[in-house]
Formats: C-alpha cells, sequence, structure tokens
C-alpha cells in the first residue's frame, strides 16, 4: 500500500502547472458520451447499500430499469422503496438473492427476464471483505470461505446466469465486474482471501470476453471504482497513516457511480477496464491533499459526524 506522506512529498517536485495541465488533458481524452438509449434493464447484485445502491439510483437517474438485490428481503425492500420514491418515472424492484448459490443467481436471472421483457445490463457488485485483518496462518477457514464464495463464486454464477439469458435475446447484453485491492497483483496482507478473488476477476472476464458470443452481442467488462467511502472502509479502527490515506483517496460513492454508469452503459466492443482512480489522479490528490483533510475520517479515524 503506498504511502501517502513520502509519496506526496516526492510528487511535491512536480510542476503544478504541468500536473494540472495533464490531468485537465486525461479528463478531456476520457469525457465520455453515453450512447445508450434509455429504458435499458439492469440487474446490481449487492445494490441494497454503499456502491450498489449508488449505482442503482444512478442507473434509473439515467432513465433505467433495475432490479435491486441483496441477500436478505428486507434489505433489498427497503433499498427499493427508497430508489423508487426518487425516481417514480421508473421501475424498481426487489429479488433476494445469496450470489453464493447458483440457482438463487438464475432465479434472479429469470425474475429480471420476466419482470421486465429482457436484461439489458448485469452487475457483480456484492462482495465481502475480511472484517478482521489476519495472516493467513491465522484466519479461520470459514472466512477465507466466506470471501471467496462471495467475490468470486459469487460473480461466476452470476456471470452464468446473466451469460443464459443474454443468449437467448437478440439485443445480447453486457456482463460487468467490479474489482477491489488486490486485482492488479498488488498484496494485501492480512486480507489474502479478497486480494486473490479480485484479482481472479482479470483472468475471468479474459476467458469470459474470449467466451462471448459475438452474433449474440455479449460482452464482459470490469469496473474499478477505486477506494470507495461505504461503511465497510470507514468502520473500524484506523492509526494515523490509514486515516489520512482514506481522506485522500476515498471518494462518495455516488460520486464514483455517477462517472461509471454512463460508461457502463455506453460501452462498445468486450474486455474493457474502466478505472476510476487512475495513478495521475492519485498524484492530483496527493497535492491537493491539504484540502482534502477530514474529508470522510477525524483524526483519530472515526467517522465524520
Amino acid at each position: 500500500m503506498l504511502d501517502p506522506v513520502s509519496v506526496a512529498a516526492g510528487a511535491a517536485i512536480v510542476p503544478l502547472m504541468w500536473v494540472g495541465s495533464k490531468v485537465l488533458g486525461s479528463l478531456r481524452n476520457h469525457a465520455h458520451k453515453d450512447r445508450s438509449v434509455r429504458g435499458l434493464k439492469v440487474v446490481i447484485t449487492g445494490s441494497s447499500r454503499g456502491l450498489g445502491y449508488a449505482l442503482a439510483d444512478q442507473f434509473l437517474a439515467l432513465g433505467d430499469d433495475v432490479v435491486v438485490s441483496s441477500r436478505t428481503e428486507q434489505a433489498c425492500k427497503e433499498a427499493a422503496e427508497k430508489l423508487a420514491e426518487r425516481h417514480p418515472s421508473s421501475r424498481v424492484l426487489h429479488f433476494p438473492c445469496d450470489v453464493r448459490n447458483a440457482e438463487e443467481a438464475v432465479a434472479l436471472a429469470r425474475f429480471a427476464q420476466e419482470r421486465l421483457g429482457r436484461l439489458d445490463i448485469w452487475v457483480n457488485n456484492a462482495g465481502v471483505s475480511q472484517t478482521h485483518k489476519k495472516e493467513l496462518q491465522d484466519t479461520e477457514p470459514e472466512v477465507i470461505e466466506e470471501v471467496l464464495a462471495t467475490n468470486l463464486l459469487g460473480s461466476i454464477y452470476g456471470a452464468r446466469a446473466a451469460l443464459q439469458v443474454f443468449t437467448e435475446q437478440e439485443n445480447g447484453g453486457k456482463v460487468f465486474f467490479i474489482d477491489g485491492t488486490g486485482a492488479w497483483g498488488n498484496p494485501t496482507p492480512g486480507n489474502v482471501a479478497y486480494g486473490a478473488s479480485k484479482r481472479a476477476l482479470t483472468q475471468l472476464k479474459g476467458s469470459l470476453a474470449a467466451e462471448a458470443k459475438r452474433e449474440h452481442d455479449i460482452a464482459v467488462h470490469i469496473a474499478s471504482p477505486g477506494m470507495v467511502a461505504t461503511d465497510l472502509l470507514l468502520s473500524g479502527e484506523k492509526d494515523a497513516r490509514a486515516t489520512n490515506f482514506v481522506n485522500i483517496l476515498a471518494e462518495d460513492a455516488a460520486v464514483v457511480a455517477a462517472w461509471m454508469v454512463p460508461r457502463m452503459r455506453g460501452v462498445r466492443g468486450s474486455g474493457k477496464y474502466f478505472k476510476f482512480l487512475t495513478p495521475r489522479g492519485v498524484v492530483w490528490r496527493l497535492l491537493t491533499a491539504k484540502g482534502r483533510k477530514g474529508r470522510f475520517l477525524q483524526e483519530d479515524g472515526l467517522k465524520q459526524s
């Protein structure tokens, strides 16, 4: 993991005008026009809160219909009701699904197909992390199994269910995986199973993109949200270094979703990898770190009230 203090010191020697021009140039080069039609039909797993909820909110804001899903009926029902109040002109449905169960994933896909008429986008967002960080030799097998079953098997089962529907449709569809730390091959000490599960998604994307039936217009992609300020990230005790790191690099889920969703809707081809937080973005955030102090966590590591 990067040390924000040392990196900031090194980055400070870079002239701000040069960095600013590069960042602005990057924004222009990556300006994205959403070329999709309104009224897409979307399923998002793990969407009762956090990033999944923000993604659902953004799809709905753009005129799409969404199926909200989480493990419990109550959680996804409450989320769907809140979203329906915010977006009365769009359809918001809910369907409980434990992504670790292949049959439940298929049931979710069929529910969307039957109730919405088709399925255009499937977002494998459901995921868990190791709550208490431990080295592998001290980590309980059930914790390892929970992380791998949710993050990796859940993504495989979700993609499988979506692809079964897509091959039956003339318009095909898109599958998206959501990456996390470890996806780039970086070490995740104390959270080994999580990092391994996210690293596997890059290979999974490549394999499924190669399998994708061109005649059915099926596409498979990865979307990288960077560090999102969700309850999972902000909970637990953090030292000063970790607190500083979160405040500098993390971003609100709504901001990330507003960036990701237009790209999900408008992407062409298959096998793309969208990254919200790029190395250039990290440098820019470090150079503006003073203005990011205390954004999400206080100096003692506690959430901002």
